[in-house]
């Protein structure tokens, strides 16, 4: 399970990293294919970031899940294939362990890593963690 951590009074999840192979996402070979997607927020990453880039930044499904917006099919705190967001306290935890940690539970992720192509060219890189 991620801790909970407290910066500058600020809680938002953290999950612990283990050593991973390094993939190539400075500068993003791939036009940040994972930002495609908002991400899955916890509350008080939610709060966070609503206080800090303001409440269209983040928004709440029907299932209740805060996630961030996406616009022009990118994640709204990516410009010219950076992540805006990266090196804040509040960078989302689901950003933060991708592709090789799950945020909610801090086990290995287990959703289809392929979202980043470097999976594709290197499938070496799927059987990490166990899984084929």
């Amino acid at each position: 399970v991620c801790d909970t951590v407290g910066v500058a009074a600020e809680p938002w999840l953290s999950c612990p990293m283990r050593d991973f192979p390094a993939l190539p996402c400075y500068p993003c070979p791939h036009h940040s294919a994972c930002c495609a997607y908002g991400v899955t927020l916890g509350d008080d990453e939610a709060a966070v970031i609503s206080r800090t880039h303001g409440s269209a930044a983040v928004y709440r499904t029907r299932w209740g899940e805060w996630r961030t917006r996406v616009r022009r099919g990118r994640c709204v705190f990516l410009r010219e294939n950076v992540c805006t967001i990266h090196a804040e306290p509040y960078y989302p935890a689901v950003c933060r362990g991708f592709p090789w940690t799950d945020a909610e539970t801090g086990g290995p992720y287990e959703y289809d890593r392929t979202i980043c192509p470097e999976f594709v060219i290197r499938p070496e890189l799927v059987q990490i963690n166990g899984r084929a």
